[in-house]
């Protein structure tokens, strides 16, 4: 947000203690040309159910049994619960939209579809088309509304937010996050394996990829907007 010369500046400093890689980024894959966000929430329920567990000593209360999860998307065709919500031993999910969430806050979110097109993080889709014509004016900065949506979505949490976003087309907030967080932003994958980020465009992840003549080599999964390479060792 402060990318932005409207905006007024800020120096917003957390009462807590820092919590290191506080902010994951989960690429997920399509099959057969269609992204299900709604199934790797799901997965990551249960993922985070388990884990919590094996440490509930260190935050489990008789005034507190279960922490808290909430799921945010942009757009509310995303909402993965379609009217009912799982239960779980160690967290209380609930889901809304960016828009809903101001004010509130959680443990933990999960932010579906970080990704780049029409119905992504920015949105391209207009949600009111009268709105603008009662806005004092136009942005100038691109996508200043959009963004400071996402900021109020990624600062719900107070112990970790996972981005799930399309392997493919991963939002430019990504990339921007990554510049600022450093190694805050951990890229994994849906079940919590560690995978390498690509150093070059800080989008994509360093895979093994063969080339010409059967080659071997480690590259980027952006590839052709990335081609940054590396030989195997």
């Amino acid at each position: 947000m402060q990318r932005n010369p409207a905006q007024l500046k800020k120096s917003v400093r957390s009462t807590r203690p820092a919590i290191a890689r506080s902010i994951r980024v989960i690429p997920i894959e399509s099959d057969r040309g269609k992204l299900d966000f709604g199934g790797a929430c799901h997965r990551l329920f249960k993922r985070l159910d388990v884990f919590l567990g094996g440490i509930s000593a260190q935050w489990r209360s008789d005034a507190r049994q279960k922490l808290k999860v909430m799921v945010l998307w942009r757009h509310n065709q995303l909402d993965p619960f379609k009217g009912s919500r799982p239960t779980f031993e160690n967290i209380d999910v609930a889901g809304l939209s960016f828009h809903r969430a101001k004010g509130l806050e959680a443990d933990y979110t999960i932010l579906l579809d970080v990704s780049e097109g029409d119905y992504g993080v920015p949105s391209k889709i207009e949600d009111n088309e009268l709105l603008n014509l009662v806005m004092p004016r136009p942005e100038i900065f691109e996508y200043a509304e959009e963004r400071q949506l996402f900021y109020v979505a990624l600062t719900r949490a107070s112990r970790g937010v996972f981005l799930l976003t399309n392997s493919e087309e991963p939002s430019r907030y990504i990339r921007e996050l990554s510049e600022i967080a450093g190694d805050n932003l951990r890229s994994e994958s849906i079940d919590g394996e560690p995978l390498r980020q690509c150093p070059a465009c800080r989008v994509g992840q360093i895979v093994e990829r063969r080339g010409r003549n059967n080659r071997r080599f480690f590259g980027c999964t952006q590839y052709p907007i990335c081609d940054h390479t590396l030989p195997l060792t």
